[in-house]
């Protein structure tokens, strides 16, 4: 008996989609902004919230055989890949709008910057370990001196032992104050004299920056913002290397050690608050595991102060977080700040980890 048409029909398309399915597990996608630059650094979960791996440079990952993964970058809105968003080998993500707003002076003495950090801890892929919260910080104008208020902070969902989490609460506290007030510019100049970088200007807006390792990252200006993108383990090892500094070279090639930083600043006359947003990315190998670190960090607020305006936000931030809070009560604020939400990945692995 002759195979009807419908069940021909029905035949092929299985077989269609079985071969598409298997295209997309294979293939080799490029992640792109909207005006089809390849975006680097971009991170790759599964549906479960493993973490499959980043983008490199031009944007260039490998499905390795998933059928669905969902890519994030604090750039740009979370999307999540299948074969119904892939075009010609691409996805396209959409940029987030940050609308940083400008600082007016006054003769006020602090300068204020409100932020909002995550840290999470990925182990061989797995989230083990998540924590978020708000930073108080002030800088002295007159006095040129650094000051902050206590940490307020939630420690929401996460599996590890408490002692930890104070070590890297008080951590991610120095890391963030430091890259706020303390390390400067990264202009060319630094770059060069400090990285050995090699600076190349690809048209309008866009900088390359390279060494004998290949490029490092990119540097795109648009609507008003700059976004670095700095594979900063190539540029600090090869500085190593230039630098005869043989131990230290040895030990991170012993270690297998990353490290990557995105920042993102306003346009108009560079200082080191004047962020709309960083994130930094770093992993090795330790005598159990692989082990990844993120940390961003959101400017939700500039403003200028007197003494007493600073001691009453510091209160007011007290008496808000002086206890554990959970996750939506800390979505709550993202939203009121425009801080992009958690993707649907990561929000579940942290919700599957012991509370603690």
């Amino acid at each position: 008996m002759k195979p009807s048409i419908k069940l021909l029909l029905l035949l092929s398309l299985t077989i269609w989609g079985m071969m598409t399915a298997q295209d997309v597990n294979a293939q080799r996608i490029q992640v792109v902004d909207t005006s089809g630059k390849g975006i680097p650094l971009a991170s790759i979960l599964t549906e479960d919230g493993l973490m499959a791996g980043t983008t490199n440079l031009d944007g260039f990952f490998d499905m390795k055989g998933a059928d669905r993964v969902v890519v994030t970058h604090v750039a740009y809105k979370p999307l999540e890949v299948t074969a119904s968003v892939i075009r010609d080998g691409r996805v396209t993500m959409e940029e987030q709008n940050y609308g940083l707003s400008e600082i007016t002076v006054t003769p006020r003495k602090y300068l204020y910057v409100e932020a909002y950090y995550r840290v999470y801890v990925y182990r061989n892929d797995s989230l083990c370990y998540f924590l978020s919260g708000i930073m108080p910080n002030a800088f002295d104008l007159q006095n040129n001196k650094r000051e902050h208020g206590s940490y307020y902070h939630s420690y929401c969902e996460y599996s590890y032992k408490k002692g930890a989490a104070i070590t890297w609460a008080v951590r991610a506290q120095e890391f963030n104050a430091g890259q706020m007030f303390g390390r400067g510019q990264l202009d060319d100049g630094k770059l060069k004299k400090k990285y050995f970088l090699t600076i190349t200007d690809k048209g309008p807006g866009h900088r390359v920056y390279s060494n004998p390792y290949g490029v490092v990252g990119n540097l795109i200006s648009t609507g008003g913002q700059s976004r670095m993108t700095l594979d900063g383990g190539k540029a600090q090892m090869y500085a190593n290397e230039a630098r005869g500094e043989t131990r230290v070279l040895a030990r991170r090639r012993r270690l297998g050690y990353q490290y990557q930083y995105t920042l993102i600043y306003a346009d108009r006359t560079y200082d080191p608050s004047n962020f709309v947003m960083e994130a930094d990315h770093w992993e090795y190998n330790d005598k159990k595991s692989h082990v990844k670190f993120i940390i961003e960090t959101y400017a939700v607020d500039h403003s200028y102060m007197n003494k007493d305006e600073w001691k009453a936000r510091k209160n007011e931030l007290r008496e808000s977080y002086k206890s554990m809070v959970s996750l939506d009560k800390l979505e709550t604020y993202e939203r009121k700040h425009n801080i992009p939400a958690l993707s649907a990945a990561v929000r579940q692995a942290i919700l599957r980890l012991r509370h603690w």
